[in-house]
């Protein structure tokens, strides 16, 4: 069979085309603030079936685990009988599922949409067109978004991406060196705008019939590094109000490679006919539904498994507690669970708190070494306000002399003249470098932030104050000493170390947010406005801010010369519960470290050596193998051993009566988490596609991001360490489970006010259960059906 010619889209059948085919690329942040992207935030529209089969038409493979990977789990028992039965419905029995898997057939590849270049390399097995054209775009797109590590700064770069390029390639004779005849001939007779190009591209290649946007969409699947950069690049400028056409750009920069390399081949009687008569897809409906509902019997005995749990716990008691002994507010991030559930061990009666890590404080910091003034919030919001870091007036001086050597220092590196003779220049000076112990810099320890000064500062405050602890269901109860703390890691020579940051800071450790939110919550000003809005802060309650570091489990506290001597017994005791709290945690980690072995005395310098270490490309786990999210009072989770698998959120059903807290929480971190889940399960289930390759051989492009090897894409998702220990993956890929103590009605409601977060758990990106009582309730499609044993 093959498929017929399509004429070229008029402009009008175009604009839909090109605007869903850049709809469906992720965004892809920097490595200085790298944060977790939903790699299928493009295709929520579709059903997760559905983008499977998207995904393998345009990618060349559905992101779910091999058949083999489902039927050894099954063989484990990690897929028992009583689950794949539950999916064996519309037709299919158990038997069909395994009789499909077990097909020699079966997988989850088929050929993609074919590129010309993918047609010509397939015609001559070393041509490597695809190769090249990835390499002379990224070459592009590097000089062009560099952001100061190279010396040459391409005199094109404020014509915009196209036009760079377009100027550019006019010059330049490397396609036709490798064999691309006629290309700057080519390139000189392409419209200087974008969208006119992509239409005489189109022209030009008369592509198979199809969906246009399937073939747009697949010329970007082909850079998806550098097409998830630029559309971060949009996205950032989209919520600012700014209008950037460079990803309908970088679409006409590929599609000119295509139709010069069409052109350049159109009388060769062997390419044309390969390329109109492109062979048909084989139909991968059947194995490609056997699969999904493989993935979801995997999910659902884990859903299963804690929803009883969770169940069990039943409601809260309702007779009034004693004051906490101390209170901690940490962030939802599943390694907090872990020091939390540590840390209510070593201080019995003290209530641990937990709420996204930007504490309700949405800002843009500028820090006082001069780096610019980065968001400290989640990638969801706009910051609201802007705080500053002053520097010490006694250190400024040297700070900035310190400054200048560094930048000389890595001017020298990253020069043309010396990037391939450092070490060599350096000489044994520089090996002495390499040899030496390094310890990481302890958190900043400077004067805290300040929001900027003006008339409505107090209120502003305010604001955020009394909506973080109404959020955080923190409304009485306060103890005489209160913990904000937010977490950051340690780790050295690590392009990736803000991946292991704060998500909902940004990609930014939570010290700045958490020294504003317990500086804000103590003052006085603030105070009185929260207590005429009916949240009464008691007189002797002192907020305290700290930095957890999820490599060390240390915890560093802040501004320490405000808390006052009337609460030193109160300070003794969390710093003595810290202590054992991290001693506890880093013990239970040493196991997935390969510490065990250690005496519990040597695991914490073993741990610091870890982050010191320049030749660790694991210095932790991060997060690893999250599988749930939980908002409810913590006691539903209190008593368990949820190994460092679960967001932990605070929430009270009964002082959200009307539900727009739970609407909160559904809109805002249940997404982030969503998008931190999907990162990682993408990454695991289809490494070669999603994730960033091998650590040992990155080479930083721009300081944007990392290239494996000395060209290519730029590499997306996480690296393959942060998923693989050398022997074995780390992280089962399960969609999150959202689990809500909240009446299904009400649940009910918030969704259908909120369309987007509906669209997550009915297409099956995710999976909701409601907790009601001693009772759990898994939704599928929009009704609930009881949780059994």
């Amino acid at each position: 069979m093959s498929t017929t010619l399509a004429p070229a889209p008029t402009a009008p059948a175009l604009d839909p085309a090109i605007a869903a085919a850049l709809q469906r690329v992720p965004p892809l942040w920097p490595l200085t603030h790298f944060v977790a992207v939903n790699p299928f935030v493009g295709l929520l529209d579709q059903s997760f079936t559905e983008a499977c089969a998207t995904l393998q038409r345009i990618s060349g493979a559905a992101p779910v685990l091999s058949p083999a990977d489902y039927l050894a789990a099954h063989r484990r028992g990690e897929i028992d009988a009583a689950d794949l039965a539950a999916v064996a419905t519309d037709g299919w029995t158990v038997a069909d599922l395994v009789a499909a898997l077990a097909h020699p057939d079966a997988s989850r590849e088929a050929p993609p949409l074919a590129t010309v270049a993918d047609v010509l390399d397939a015609e001559r097995p070393h041509a490597h067109w695809s190769a090249f054209i990835t390499d002379e775009i990224s070459k592009w797109c590097g000089v062009t978004f560099d952001e100061n590590q190279t010396t040459w700064r391409s005199p094109w770069r404020q014509l915009g991406l196209f036009a760079a390029w377009r100027e550019g390639a006019l010059h330049d004779r490397n396609p036709e060196a490798f064999g691309l005849a006629g290309f700057r001939a080519f390139v000189a007779q392409l419209p200087a705008d974008s969208f006119a190009a992509i239409a005489a591209c189109l022209e030009v290649l008369a592509p198979p019939a199809g969906d246009p946007a399937d073939f747009l969409h697949r010329q970007l699947a082909t850079i998806p590094g550098w097409a998830g950069h630029v559309q971060y690049r949009v996205r950032e400028d989209a919520l600012r109000g700014r209008p950037n056409p460079a990803l309908r750009d970088l679409l006409a920069i590929r599609l000119a490679y295509d139709a010069a390399l069409f052109q350049a081949f159109r009388h060769d009687p062997v390419f044309l006919a390969n390329w109109r008569h492109q062979p048909a897809r084989a139909d991968k409906t059947r194995v490609l539904d056997a699969l999904v509902r493989w993935q979801r019997a995997y999910e659902r005995g884990y859903q299963r498994r804690l929803a009883l749990s969770l169940a069990l716990a039943g409601p809260a008691a309702k007779t009034p507690a004693a004051r906490p002994i101390l209170q901690a507010i940490f962030c939802i991030d599943v390694r907090s669970e872990v020091f939390r559930r540590h840390l209510e061990a070593a201080a019995p009666g003290a209530q641990t708190i937990g709420f996204a890590g930007f504490f309700g404080f949405p800002i843009s910091h500028q820090p006082a070494n001069g780096d610019a003034a980065r968001a400290r919030c989640p990638v969801l919001l706009l910051p609201s306000a802007e705080t500053t870091e002053a520097q010490p007036p006694a250190t400024t001086a040297r700070a900035r002399a310190r400054r200048s050597v560094t930048e000389a220092w890595k001017a020298f590196q990253n020069s043309a003249a010396s990037c391939f003779s450092f070490v060599e220049a350096a000489g044994l000076g520089f090996g002495a470098v390499l040899a030496r112990p390094h310890r990481p810099a302890p958190a900043c320890t400077r004067v805290g932030p300040a929001m900027a000064a003006g008339p409505d500062a107090v209120e502003r405050g305010a604001a955020m104050a009394v909506g973080a602890l109404r959020n955080m269901s923190l409304t009485g109860g306060f103890s005489r000493l209160v913990l904000v703390c937010g977490h950051g890691s340690q780790s050295t020579n690590n392009p990736y170390a803000s991946a292991l940051e704060c998500g909902a800071c940004g990609g930014h450790a939570g010290d700045v947010n958490a020294r504003l939110a317990a500086a804000t919550l103590n003052d006085d000003a603030v105070r009185a406005r929260l207590a005429a809005r009916g949240v009464v802060i008691p007189a002797d309650t002192v907020f305290v801010a700290g930095l957890h570091q999820t490599t060390t489990d240390d915890v560093v506290l802040f501004d320490l010369d405000r808390v006052p001597a009337s609460h030193a017994l109160e300070l003794a005791t969390l710093r003595s519960a810290l202590a054992a709290a991290g001693a506890a945690a880093r013990a239970e980690r040493a196991a997935t470290l390969g510490l065990s072995e250690l005496p519990e005395t040597e695991i914490e310098a073993a741990l610091h050596r870890r982050a010191g270490d320049i030749a660790e490309v694991r210095p932790e786990w991060g997060l690893a193998n999250n599988a749930a999210f939980v908002a409810a009072p913590r006691h539903r989770t209190a008593a368990l051993n949820l190994r460092g698998r679960v967001f932990l959120h605070d929430y009270d059903a009964a002082a959200d009566p009307d539900g727009r807290v739970l609407a909160l929480i559904l809109c805002a971190p249940v997404v982030v988490a969503s998008w931190i889940n999907l990162q990682y399960y993408a990454t695991r289930v289809d490494p070669a596609r999603y994730s960033a390759g091998n650590k040992v051989l990155h080479n930083i492009c721009g300081g944007i991001g990392a290239l494996e090897g000395n060209g290519g894409d730029l590499k997306v998702g996480l690296p393959l360490q942060s998923i693989h220990d050398g022997e074995r993956f780390t992280h089962e890929p399960r969609r999150l489970s959202v689990y809500l103590e909240a009446p299904r009605a009400r649940i009910d409601a918030v969704l259908a006010e909120h369309a987007s977060v509906r669209q997550l758990f009915e297409h099956e990106w995710l999976h909701l259960v409601a907790l009601e009582g001693t009772a759990a309730y898994a939704r599928e499609g929009r009704r609930w059906r009881p949780i059994e044993a």
